[in-house]
């Protein structure tokens, strides 16, 4: 499964959703004795603030980690784990079921975020960068793990190798991005669309919810092309314009009858726009843009499989 208010999308075989949030590192403007600013591994000051202002952030940001595992864990509760128990704590290894792994992507997208927005929070209320990057990371590992803990469980799911090592590689993606900032130029991001099974929820049985939706979502690895080509060649792509490559499937649940069905692997390419590259400079508006360029937008798309088509507006 995946996460929730952090929230992409997924689980096996139901779940989730992520939230998208970022936070540029501040620049220190002063520094004396008595600043209880954040230092860096140089012993740099990373962070103007100090005393109450310090103080409030750093209360701030622990309010968002823990409510918002509270908040989570309430809504995974109700929606998950409201099933039947099983005898005994159990695993299970979920590769390729009717929905093709499309949850696992999910799963990516949300240890991703999760240790990218810990990582800003952390940041912004003065840990030092290496403090900010561990502590994000655990803490985008410990969440996920505790879910497919509660998994184990409960009959309907099991403690998931696939899902765990998809979380690990999401949040590993996010640290690795941080120390080599070269890695930024793929940026995972996503797109959505609610399929007709989505539209008539109501009218057929079963659970069918948005994180379930797998057959809309569609996950990307969006590259930003012109910082990966050489200098020279720059000036001829771009910089606003990107390729994503994309995963989906066809429908996985039929929209009359709710009945489960195996769909098929779409493969895409698309062209993508770069929303970080945007003009203006205001720090919100920079942050604004740094988040929304994690979704896809509606584009032009060539699909690869189950057949092969020139979509002129795939969303």
């Amino acid at each position: 499964m995946l996460l929730g208010a952090t929230t992409g999308f997924s689980q096996s075989p139901v779940r989730s959703d992520t939230t998208v949030a970022d936070s540029t590192a501040i620049t220190p403007k002063s520094t004396n004795a008595d600043s209880t600013a954040a230092k860096d591994a140089l012993g740099r000051s990373t962070c103007a603030k100090r005393g109450s202002d310090l103080e409030a952030s750093r209360v701030g940001v622990g309010a968002v980690f823990v409510g918002g595992n509270a908040l989570l864990y309430r809504y995974f509760k109700r929606a998950w784990w409201s099933g039947e128990k099983a005898d005994h704590f159990f695993f299970r290894a979920d590769w390729d079921e009717d929905f093709r792994d499309q949850d696992k992507f999910g799963h990516l997208f949300g240890g991703f975020h999760l240790a990218r927005i810990g990582d800003a929070l952390l940041r912004d209320a003065c840990a030092s960068k290496q403090h900010a990057l561990v502590w994000s990371a655990a803490y985008a590992t410990l969440f996920q793990l505790q879910i497919e803990i509660y998994d184990g469980m409960y009959k309907k799911y099991g403690f998931s190798y696939a899902d765990l090592l998809a979380n690990t590689s999401g949040m590993v993606l996010a640290v690795a991005q941080q120390k080599h900032p070269a890695l930024r130029a793929i940026k995972p991001t996503l797109s959505y669309r609610r399929t007709a099974a989505m539209k008539n929820a109501r009218k057929i049985p079963g659970e069918l919810r948005p994180s379930l939706d797998y057959s809309g979502q569609t996950y990307w690895f969006s590259a930003d092309v012109n910082a990966l080509l050489p200098e020279s060649a720059r000036g001829y792509w771009p910089s606003l314009l990107r390729i994503s490559a994309g995963h989906s499937i066809t429908d996985w649940i039929d929209p009359t009858t709710g009945e489960t069905m195996r769909a098929k692997r779409k493969l895409l390419l698309s062209i993508d726009l770069d929303l970080e590259k945007l003009p203006g400079t205001n720090p919100i508006w920079v942050k604004l843009k740094r988040n929304l360029s994690y979704a896809h937008l509606p584009s032009p798309a060539l699909q690869f499989t189950p057949r092969f088509e020139a979509l002129t507006w795939y969303r």
